[in-house]
């Protein structure tokens, strides 16, 4: 007998069973298959899991050398004066960052199974997705969060990467002009009876809205987007909305749609809401000090060295640049002997020779009050917990806007 489900439109397959429905409705039926068709399933899902892992150290490292070419590009455009919205320096930073996306999916498979856990702003979450996903779309993208919206307790990494691939679904299906279009992002806090939605116990909720006036999906295919490879795009890879599914259900969330072709499509995502701090934290910055406005920056690669100084010298910083550790110990202890230390050392993490941690150690040991933040082009929730247990005031990922340089040294300087 088939149920109503309770989240507007069909609810993806759960570990038991699949989803049926048409646009608008959905219906949960209790799977059946065979031993035989069970057993193929679970060879299928080996197999894949030793490919994973195989391919997952490899994705790092490739993910980590393009970001810091990445870096290299968004650099010399940012250092370009007198840029316009809609320019052909604009469009090459939004195609970068749409390609800093594909480098963290990169580094999402080398990392596998969940990261550390934080209390990530329900607004925060629709933001980047926004700021990334849409980077090079034309669409209107709105936001509504309601006042007092919950955070919510996730892996940023993998959440974000979740509405990433909501959004990124959404826009795809958008048609191009004269048609307007739109998507619609939205949280509010929910409280869910027990029951009432899927495979998800009462409690208190954050609900997420994706909503697009695209082409809407067929009544026919509405069971079929949850599944790997399944995608009616001649270049799609059929993985962004199984993605995002399974990190929804990591988190103790579930996903519904609710579609009509011509009219557009609603994604509903249901997260538990954080009532507690558990977040990995920096170390508190040093106590205030006489500020100098000036930036030592540590960094193998020359190129990233130049183009970081100008996007400080963009922020109104003086700074100093270093090829390595022994060179940026050199000019710290100048500094500090004469009682102007820098405000902030960025420093790189993969050096060659001596390693960013072992300079850090050694920058402490001359000044325990210094003020470094770690640079890397390795995936940021690997970062966060790393610096923060070694001690690192702050962290930025690889490839790095100025307005991202210019909020990571204020949180460390001020």
């Amino acid at each position: 007998m088939n149920n109503p489900d309770p989240v507007p439109g069909g609810l993806p397959p759960s570990d038991l069973g699949t989803a049926t429905g048409t646009a608008g409705t959905g219906a949960f039926q209790p799977s059946g298959p065979g031993a035989a068709a069970s057993d193929d399933a679970l060879y299928s899902a080996l197999m894949k899991a030793d490919r994973s892992e195989s391919l997952g150290p490899l994705a790092g490292r490739l993910a980590e050398e393009l970001n810091e070419l990445l870096t290299r590009i968004l650099g010399a455009v940012a250092s370009v004066p007198n840029r316009t919205d809609g320019d052909a320096l604009s469009q090459a930073e939004a195609a970068c960052l749409s390609a800093r996306e594909a480098t963290r999916r990169l580094q999402e498979l080398a990392r596998g199974g969940d990261g550390a856990r934080t209390q990530v702003a329900a607004r925060s979450l629709l933001d980047e997705a926004a700021k990334t996903a849409g980077a090079a779309s034309t669409a209107e993208i709105a936001i509504d969060v309601s006042e007092g919206a919950d955070a919510v307790w996730v892996d940023p990494a993998q959440m974000g990467q979740a509405f990433r691939n909501l959004l990124r679904n959404s826009l795809e299906a958008l048609s191009p002009a004269p048609h307007r279009p739109r998507v619609q992002l939205r949280a509010s806090n929910t409280a869910l009876s027990e029951g009432q939605v899927a495979g998800l116990p009462g409690g208190d909720y954050v609900e997420f809205e994706v909503r697009d006036n695209g082409c809407g999906i067929p009544a026919g295919n509405l069971e079929k987007i949850w599944e790997p490879f399944f995608s009616t795009r001649r270049h799609g890879a059929g993985l962004g909305l199984p993605a995002a599914l399974a990190a929804v259900r990591r988190h103790g969330g579930q996903i519904g749609v609710d579609s009509e072709v011509g009219v557009g499509t609603v994604f509903t995502v249901f997260l538990p809401s954080a009532r507690s701090s558990g977040a990995v934290r920096a170390q508190p910055a040093p106590s205030a000090r006489f500020r100098t406005g000036r930036i030592l920056v540590v960094d193998d690669d020359a190129q990233i060295r130049t183009h970081t100084g100008a996007m400080l010298e963009n922020l109104e910083y003086k700074f100093d640049l270093a090829p390595d550790g022994a060179e940026a110990l050199a000019s710290y202890r100048r500094y500090l002997d004469i009682g102007r230390p820098y405000d902030a050392v960025l420093l790189d993490l993969n050096m060659p020779g001596q390693a960013g941690e072992d300079t850090f150690r050694q920058l402490r040991a001359l000044d325990p009050d210094a003020r470094v933040i770690a640079m890397s082009g390795g995936s940021a929730e690997d970062l966060a917990p790393r610096c923060a247990a070694l001690g690192f005031c702050g962290w930025l990922s690889k490839p790095y806007r100025v307005s991202e340089l210019g909020q990571a040294l204020q949180t460390v300087i001020t």
